[in-house]
Parts: structure tokens; sequence; C-alpha cells
């Protein structure tokens, strides 16, 4: 019996036991156990006789699609015998390819020759034979895995960059694991490592317990170090990663992750302990050689980040980061990981911040109920003079105002600041603003605003001070010069009402041509506020750090917080050009400047505001496609056009080569007679020397003091499977105690995984 593929589209021959029986488009009663055949031809001599497909053979058993040149099933026997260029393909995503195979009805159990799998996205498992359970296990001989190509782009073969040959390999798909016995670990076709047993997670598991990729280093602090990380899936949603730290001069710092993730929240863990009396003896990252200095407990930290989501809007989150002392980031390098890394900043360890916080925020209201809580990192500071705010409650609403057009938005503020050993505040703000834009119809763009906010404040312990008066290395009676009513009075209320109206005109003009589109945009914002200084009766705590530049030059009040308010009338002005060319090329620019009707004593000298005239103030930025872009924001002096703040960011791309430039400049007034100044300068480059070679570096230098902050290097080689990196470290942070360190670290990576 011979039928043409043009006669049989799909032929199909149940399976039930050993009564098979084979029709034209015929199928059992039960169609989980139906194998779906077609081929160019099928031929049978009887329905007791074997069935024969021939010629692009495609055989369709549940989720299981087999390919081959020809097929021979024994319904006597119930078993498939598939020829020449087989493969397999499961439900799950693997393929398995093999010379010649023999499986039974259901294609779930049987042998092949010349076996071989691709798991994964890139993962490859290959055996001169195999045995298919019908638990969907594989048992290799002689078997081989890789996670690298094996052949060139010509079809040629080459050597994976890593190997494992074994005598036997189990793919345990129900525990998705891949066992090897008697293995050898292979580099670029070099035995490196033998062992008689090991596993790892089946590269298709999404989720598998198993070690990671170990991580080895020398530093002139810390000594050999090498870490091991242990990544434990507890679940579908949690995990856990044991990487504990082992140093020849510090001890074993024993830390790990936690991480969980559910549909209305998650979180993230990051904790370390360490005895310090197992490892160099240091007393708060100092060393020391006397033993009655040396700590008495451990040393920790922690790291942890998460969020809950709630009913009605409602939203929870969280910031934990704690040490157990100062000097301990610095001792042994300690930096958050993953995606911790973006959250805390604490690559010069500085401060760290606790939060926990409740928000809520719809189309056109905005809740906050937070607490925060400080822990210096400085060694001449104490942390019982640093403020936590417990708690800082704000509500915002914005509201359209239906007859004259515009918003009204309202708002409320409440916070206490507590110091266990220092001055306490409670302020309360109330304010209503009001806000409406108009354009006409020749192009001008008008907006007016006001608003009206009330403060009360009540101060307490006043005489105790706050953190920046209890330094080791500053005089307190001259700090306290600098307190509500220069510290006199331990405890007092003021209250300030604090109107601003003003409005703003620009008027955009634009050029097009074939080649370039020319926009130039003037600015002018007048504001208006009453000549009242509240310096005297407000300590400023929210508003110490904050730069007058192109972005703050149009707001009405340029301080960050509420503590710092501007006052007087004022004009701020400033032009705003752009050209954006065909060819890629991007050049835009502001310059402007503030004037003001009379003088304030509001800003500190160094802010570069306060005077008739302020200074000058700049920004400039041009890119070229993504090869290059330069950003550059400058504060020029207003009477005699010194450089008083300099900002300049440079980044590129061209070839094989890729860099970056950061240069800051910082000069006040006061230092300017003794040409004291801050001034560093960053840069990093890298060079990809060949497609899988590498070579980087990052340098900080202080210009002031002319000293190196620090350095790096890096050598790396990237493939299709694998990452290897030589670092070099060198950090010259000294003080308190610690010296420079230098490092070199090792990592593999093994990608596709």
């Amino acid at each position: 019996m011979k039928v043409s593929r043009q006669a049989l589209a799909v032929a199909a021959f149940g399976l039930t036991g050993v009564s098979g029986a084979w029709a034209v488009q015929e199928t059992t009663a039960n169609e989980s156990e139906t194998v779906l055949l077609s081929a160019d031809t099928v031929t049978r001599d009887d329905e007791n006789s074997p069935v024969t497909a021939e010629g692009n053979v495609r055989a369709f058993f549940g989720e299981q699609t087999l390919v081959a040149d020809r097929l021979t099933y024994d319904p006597t026997t119930d078993v498939v015998i598939a020829e020449g260029h087989v493969s397999i393909f499961d439900g799950d995503g693997q393929s398995y390819f093999a010379d010649s195979v023999e499986l039974t009805g259901d294609l779930k159990d049987g042998v092949a020759a010349n076996f071989s799998a691709l798991i994964g996205k890139q993962t490859r498992l290959a055996g001169s034979s195999v045995v298919r359970r019908s638990s969907g296990n594989n048992d290799l001989n002689n078997a081989v895995f890789t996670g690298c190509s094996v052949c060139r782009e010509d079809g040629s073969k080459k050597t994976p960059t890593w190997a494992v040959k074994a005598l036997r390999v189990t793919q345990d798909t129900e525990d998705e694991t891949i066992r090897f016995r008697n293995a050898t670990i292979e580099v670029l076709g070099v035995p490196v490592l033998y062992t008689p047993y090991f596993e790892f997670p089946d590269p298709s598991a999404k989720r598998k317990s198993g070690f990671l990729t170990p991580s080895i280093g020398n530093s002139t602090r810390a000594g050999f170090e090498a870490e091991i990380p242990y990544y434990w899936a507890i679940s579908d949603y949690q995990d856990f990663t044991f990487s504990p730290r082992v140093m020849t001069e510090l001890g074993t710092l024993v830390k790990g992750e936690y991480r969980v993730q559910r549909h209305n929240g998650g979180a993230v863990v990051q904790a370390g302990i360490i005895d310090p009396l197992s490892g160099y003896s240091v007393r708060n990252g100092r060393p020391t050689e006397n033993p009655d200095d040396w700590p008495t407990g451990p040393r920790w930290h922690v790291f942890s980040a998460g969020y809950r989501e709630f009913r009605d809007h409602w939203r929870g989150e969280y910031d934990v980061n704690l040490v157990s002392d100062k000097g301990y980031l610095r001792t042994y390098d300690i930096q958050p990981q993953g995606e911790l890394r973006e959250t805390i900043d604490i690559v010069q360890p500085d401060r760290l911040e606790n939060r926990l916080s409740f928000s809520r925020r719809t189309n056109n209201s905005f809740t906050d109920i937070s607490t925060f809580m400080f822990q210096s990192l400085r060694f001449n500071e104490d942390n019982d003079y640093f403020a936590d705010a417990m708690p800082r409650i704000r509500h915002e609403q914005r509201m359209p105002v239906p007859v004259i057009g515009g918003d009204v938005q309202v708002e409320g503020n409440l916070l206490y600041l507590n110091r266990p050993e220092g001055l306490d505040t409670m302020r309360a703000v109330a304010k209503a603003g009001y806000e409406k834009r108009y354009t006409t119809q020749n192009g001008h763009r008008l907006r007016g605003f006001a608003e009206m906010r009330a403060d009360i404040y009540r101060y307490s312990d006043v005489s105790q001070g706050i953190e920046a008066c209890n330094v080791e290395d500053r005089d307190y009676d001259v700090c306290r010069l600098n307190l509500p009513r220069e510290g006199e009075d331990d405890t007092f209320e003021t209250t300030r009402l604090l109107p601003t109206a003003g409005v703003e005109w620009t008027y955009p003009l634009a050029k097009f041509t074939e080649k370039a589109t020319f926009i130039i945009e003037p600015k002018v914002q007048a504001v208006f506020s009453p000549d009242r200084d509240y310096t005297d009766d407000i300590i400023n705590e929210d508003s110490g750090f904050f730069q007058f530049d192109t972005i703050t030059l149009f707001d009405p009040s340029k301080s960050s917080g509420l503590d710092l308010w501007e006052d007087g009338q004022r004009l701020n002005v400033g032009v705003t050009a752009s050209a954006l060319y065909t060819n890629g090329l991007e050049v835009s620019g502001t310059i402007g400047q503030q004037f003001r009707a009379e003088d304030s004593t509001t800003f500190d000298d160094d802010v570069g505001l306060g005077e008739r005239s302020s200074d000058l103030v700049g920004d400039v930025s041009v890119k070229v496609g993504n090869r290059f872009q330069l950003d550059n924001k400058i504060r020029l002096d207003k009477a005699d056009g010194t450089l008083r703040r300099n900002e300049t960011n440079a980044r590129t791309r061209i070839g094989p080569v890729s860099g970056a430039l950061t240069y800051l400049r910082v000069e006040s007034p006061e230092f300017s007679a003794e040409g004291r100044r801050d001034e560093f300068m960053s840069a990093a480059l890298s060079y990809q020397l060949t497609d899988k070679w590498t070579v980087g570096g990052n340098w900080r230098e202080n210009l002031e003091s002319g000293t190196t902050v620090n350095q790096s290097l890096l050598l790396q080689y990237r493939d299709d499977c694998t990452i290897f990196s030589l670092a070099y470290r060198f950090d010259n942070t000294t003080g308190d105690g610690f010296n420079e360190n230098r490092s070199l670290t090792f990592n593999v990576d093994i990608l596709g995984f």
C-alpha cells in the first residue's frame, strides 16, 4: 500500500498497547495518545505490517515533534525507528539531534546514536549514545557539555572556550539537574580539573539551586580572598544567595542576599557579619596593636529595600542601611550589590539613610507619611546630634478653577526633627498657590503665579546645638552664632507669613532650513516677595546644599527645601538657543542672571546670589549622533568674570574606543585670596582590542592637592559563553587610621544560564 503526500496530508496511527490500528485521517478516542504523521510517501503492506514513512517525515505526539528522513513504526512491538538527520523538539523548548533513534510509539523511551541536545538558549550536550527514559531523563555515554559555540561562521569546527567531558552524564529533566561522573573540565581544549562527580542546574531551568561562579583576589588590606556563592531557589517568588568571603588578613565575612517578589510587593535584604578577632585586629577600621582596644562584638552590615502595594492607591516603601561602626564599610570594602547599588550611594562612605514611608498618589493629589533616620560614617561626627525625621507628613492637592481657569494647589507639611543629644525642631507649613498659562496668537507665552504660605516653628534644646556644631575639629561657640537667636534662647517659637507673586514671559522663535533647525527662546520672570530676612529666627536644615545654575534660575524660590526662603523683588532673565542639523549635530545652550531691587542676606556668599546682580550662570551641550556628547555648566563671578564653578561631562564612542571625562571646579569668594578651591577630574577609557578582548581603566585626581584618589584597570575577555575579568584597583582614601589599598581580583562569569 502506497499513499502519496497529495493524498495523505496528515495520517494518524493510534497507539493503544499492541492493538494499534492505522487508517488515513483516523484518530483514536484518546487524543493525548495520538501520533500525527506526515511524509512525502507512506507505505504499508497490510494492517499488521510496519508503517514506513520516507521524505520530510514529521511525527507529532502531544507537545513533541520528531523530524527525520525515514521513519518505521511496527505496531506489533510499538517501536519507532527514525533515521537520517533526526531531530526531536520538546514542548519545554529543548531540541535533540541524532543520526538514528529507536523509540517507543509515544516517542518517550528509546536509544539514540551520535546524540546532541540544545538546552536553553545556547547550551549544548552531546554523546556517542543516549538512553531516553519515559521520565524524560537522558543518560549519555562519552558526553561533552558546553555553553559555547562549536562552529565558526563558515561552518568549520572550533574548540569551545570551556567544556566538560564525562564518561557518563545524566540530564534529569524532573529535578532540572545535569549530573557528571568521571568528568574533566577543559579550557580552550586543555584539561584543567578532574572530578569523579559534580552537578549543576539544567540551563533550561528558570530557577535552580546550585553554586555560582567564584571570585578570587588579593589586596594589601584583606590579603588573599575568595568568594564562592551558593544560590538557593526557595520558591517561585523568593531566593537566597549565600556568599561567604574568606580573607587571610581579615577573617571570614559571612554574608548573603535574600530576595522576594510577589504580585503586590517585594524586598531585597543584603547582610553580613564577621568576627574581627578572627583576622587582622581592628577597631572601627583603625589598625591597633593594643588588645585592650580590640572590639568586643561582631561587625556587621544590613542593606535592604522593599515595597508593598495597598488598596486605594497606597504604597509602602522602606530603605534600611545600617553598619556596626563607622569604619566597617571601608575596612572590608563593602558595597551594595545588584539592584540595591542604584538606590544606596555609599561609593564614598559618608552617611547612611534609613526611610519608611507610606504614600498615595492620584491624578490630582499626593500624600506622603515618612520617617528618616541617619547614620554618619565620619569619625569626627557624633551620631547623637544627627536629626531623625519622626515623622514628616506631606499632602498636596491640585484643583482646577472653573471660572477664570488655571489651577490652585494646596499643600500641608508637618515635620518633627529629633536629636537624642541636640536641638529638636517641629515645623508646620501650609500654603496655597495659583497658576495660569496663556499663549497669544503671536506665540508669546505668559504664566502668572501666586502663593501664600504660613510657617510655624518650635525649637527646644537649642543650646545643645546640631551635628555641625559638635564635630571634633570645630569650635562650638563659633558655630552657635549660626543657630537661631545665636543659641541664647533654649526654647522658643516663631511664625512667618510668606507671600509670593510673579509673572513669566517666553517667546520661542524658530527658523527652518534644508540642513538645520534653529530655535531661540528668551525668558523673563519677575517675582515679588516682601523684603524680610528670617535667618536669625529659622535654622536652615533642609536647604544647606543647593546650586545656583540654569536649572534653578527660574525657580521662584531657589532653595531646595522650606527652611530657606528667597525674599525681595527680583528679575530672572535668560535665553536658550539650540541648533539641530540633519547630519546629527546638535548644539544647545542657556545663559542667565538674576537682578534684585535690594540686596538680600538670605544666601551664603559662595552661592552667587543675594546682591543686586547675581553671578552669571550658563550651560552648553554638544551632541554628535551617538558618537560624542559634551555637557558643561558654569558660574562666573558678576564682578570680574572669575570662574566660580565649572562642571564638565564628556562622553564619546568612536569605533573600538569609548571614554568619559568629568571635571569639577568650585571656588568660593572667601577662598579666592588664598587660591583655595575644590577641583577634581575623573576619566574613564575603554579600548576593544579585538571582538573578544577589551582593556579599560578609570582614574580620579584631586587637582588641588595633586593626589590620585583612586585608579582601576580592567582586562576582559568575552565571547558567546564566558567572561574572564582581571581587575586592578588602587584606593588612596587615607585618614582615620586607613592606609592606601591595592587589590587585584579575577572573576569568571559563565553566560547562557
